[in-house]
């Protein structure tokens, strides 16, 4: 069969048609476009008005916003040398029982430096135990039984539990 007699045109022949030079379109080709030109153009300024609308709007945030203070709490930090202050072993242990007071709510009693606190970091790790159900899977496990995967009540069975996130071989 001949390329005369074929009913497909050459996409080199097509190429050619639409686009006799590089950058140029030809009259086929706007005339094929002429539809969607006003249609692009829209879409094209409401993207555009869209991005610039997200511009102003954060620019205009930002000017809201009064720096003054921390002008002033920098200025005040550079005065007192609080800016690179270094603490001794001692007054970091101090500020390390204060703050595990303040996450417990267990009073810690001065002692000295080579003691070590009474309650241990790790059992700050973990939350207490709260008695009530927290979560809405509790929820939908006393509505609907059959939902929740029985052995992890998980929504997802077979998924490992939120609290231990991890690879789901270790579970």
């Amino acid at each position: 069969m001949s390329a005369e007699s074929s009913q497909y045109i050459d996409r080199k022949t097509v190429n050619e048609s639409y686009r006799p030079r590089s950058g140029t379109m030809s009259p086929g080709l706007k005339r094929a476009r002429a539809p969607y030109r006003v249609r692009n153009a829209l879409t094209g300024l409401a993207l555009g008005a869209f991005a610039v609308g997200v511009w102003a709007y954060s620019i205009s945030a930002v000017k809201q916003d009064v720096f003054d203070d921390v002008d002033e709490e920098a200025r005040a930090m550079a005065r007192s040398g609080t800016v690179n202050e270094v603490l001794s072993v001692a007054e970091e242990k101090k500020a390390m029982e204060a703050a595990i007071a303040a996450t417990t709510g267990v009073p810690q009693t001065s002692s000295p430096v080579s003691t070590t606190t009474s309650v241990s970091l790790s059992s700050l790790a973990t939350p207490p135990a709260s008695p009530q159900a927290r979560g809405i899977l509790q929820h939908l496990d006393n509505r609907f039984p059959r939902l929740l995967d029985p052995k992890r009540k998980t929504l997802v069975w077979g998924a490992p539990p939120v609290d231990n996130i991890g690879k789901l071989g270790s579970s």
